[in-house]
């Protein structure tokens, strides 16, 4: 449980990772030292050997000038060395007791030659063969103690079990302040998030002083609560409005239900209060119906696999089967011709789109004008146009007339919940695409839908697709 939070863990790492170090370091340094004090001592005594030759070279049968010869150079005794010159299996020379009587000398084994300095005891022999003019061997064995190695050795491990864990503990607290300032922002965010509430959406994370790949994530962090706060916002927005648009048809039902209710009414007052409760009945379905439309295209279900759908075929028969409408009106529908234009779609939803439109442009067109239907394909898009020569959207309305329950005249009787375009709008994004808009008061308006086209992994495929839009026009001419 000590080492649930990020801090602990990381400096526990850092611990680790210092001792581990630390021990590699000690062990290495000990090591080393070992070895340099070896060699040096195996040079110095072969070196010393040597010299110790050079002087007893005619004077084997000597030993007195041989002793005093190697008394006035080296001095044995005083400096703690050790000397012995043999030849012909006797000790021609001999050092004596060192005055630290580290060693003793008449304990020393002879040794044979060696490339390098044997320990012996609390001393390090290194011992020579030579020749000299008579052909005769000659063996030097000079030898030094090794306890100032083996003190400085000591010492030195001694110092460095005492001054690392006391660096270690050092490094540890520096890293464990170190990290947590490094993890101060980190905090600060965690603070920020705690406190944030949708009563005051706009607070954001602060991101000073942080370090680069924590202030990537303050900011992704941002850009996520930027899209939940439009989000609930959106959602606050849309359940006012659907409550503002369900309120006036409830009223409605429940005044005329009161009047029938009354025990002072007329037959007449009857069936007119129902009339109205039917209308206004009618008229709350279809926002419900609305309602649902966009809630599903706005969910996965809205998103699924589409099969293909020929939008010259489709657009054909919305206006066959709206002209109706037009004519009521006086009103002129003409609608596409040409070549296929297929899209990945659902049929029925990308006709709703179309009706939506046609009627939206039938409203809104004075009798006698016109309305305009065109279908084909630029690019890598199918795209469907509906243009009409009635009153027209002022430009400040444009970027608003998608949005739910928006009507752009209200005042003027506008009949109709404001969904449908918003319902047109959520359909084009479920299938991938977009609805535009160009419209200039007075003069018109024109709305236009584009689906990104079916990609044929086949001429087979293609050719499947063409029969049964074939079959599909021939079964509308029929009916």
């Amino acid at each position: 449980m000590m080492f649930r939070s990020v801090t602990s863990r990381l400096v526990f790492l850092y611990c680790l990772l210092l001792v581990i170090l630390g021990a590699a370091f000690l062990g290495f340094t000990v090591l080393s030292f070992n070895y340099f004090a070896r060699e040096t001592t195996a040079s110095a005594l072969a070196n010393r050997a040597g010299e110790v030759w050079n002087i007893a070279q005619g004077l084997t049968d000597q030993p007195a000038r041989l002793a005093d010869a190697i008394s006035r150079r080296f001095s044995p005794e005083p400096l703690d060395r050790f000397i012995r010159v043999r030849t012909g299996g006797h000790t021609v020379y001999q050092s004596g007791l060192p005055e630290n009587r580290e060693f003793d000398p008449i304990r020393i084994p002879l040794m044979a030659p060696a490339s390098s300095a044997q320990p012996t005891g609390s001393i390090v022999i290194y011992t020579a063969a030579f020749r000299d003019s008579h052909g005769r061997s000659v063996i030097v064995d000079t030898g030094q103690s090794d306890q100032f190695a083996r003190t400085v050795q000591t010492r030195l491990a001694t110092s460095l079990f005492i001054g690392l864990p006391i660096l270690l503990l050092a490094a540890a607290l520096a890293g464990y302040f170190l990290m947590r300032q490094a993890l101060t922002p980190v905090e600060v965010m965690i603070n920020a998030a705690e406190n944030y509430t949708f009563n005051d959406p706009h607070n954001r994370l602060p991101l000073v002083g942080a370090e680069p790949r924590i202030e990537a994530l303050g900011l992704a962090l941002n850009r996520m609560l930027d899209r939940l706060d439009s989000a609930y916002s959106h959602v606050s927005r849309f359940s006012a409005d659907a409550a503002h648009e369900l309120r006036t048809p409830l009223t409605i039902i429940r005044g005329e239900l009161e009047l029938v209710a009354t025990n002072a009414r007329k037959p007449s007052d009857v069936d007119q209060a129902i009339a109205n409760a039917l209308e206004e009945m009618t008229r709350l379905s279809g926002i419900v119906d609305s309602l649902i439309t966009l809630s599903r295209m706005e969910s996965l279900w809205g998103k699924r696999t589409h099969a293909p759908v020929d939008l010259m075929e489709l657009a054909v028969e919305t206006i066959d089967q709206m002209s109706l409408m037009g004519d009521e009106k006086n009103i002129a529908l003409t609608g596409p011709s040409g070549a296929p234009v297929f899209v990945a779609g659902d049929r029925e939803r990308l006709k709703q789109v179309l009706v939506n439109l046609i009627d939206n442009a039938i409203k809104y067109t004075k009798p006698g004008g016109r309305i305009s239907v065109q279908a084909g394909a630029r690019d890598d898009v199918g795209f469907v146009s509906v243009e009409d020569n009635g009153i027209g959207i002022d430009p400040n309305h444009h970027d608003k007339v998608f949005e739910r329950f928006y009507r752009v005249m209200p005042d003027r009787g506008e009949h109709g919940a404001g969904l449908g375009l918003a319902i047109v709008k959520s359909i084009c994004h479920a299938h991938g695409g977009t609805i535009s808009l160009r419209s200039v008061p007075e003069f018109g308006s024109s709305f236009t839908m584009e689906i990104p086209l079916l990609a044929a992994k086949s001429e087979a495929a293609a050719a499947n697709v063409a029969t049964a839009a074939a079959a599909s026009g021939n079964r509308s001419q029929n009916g």
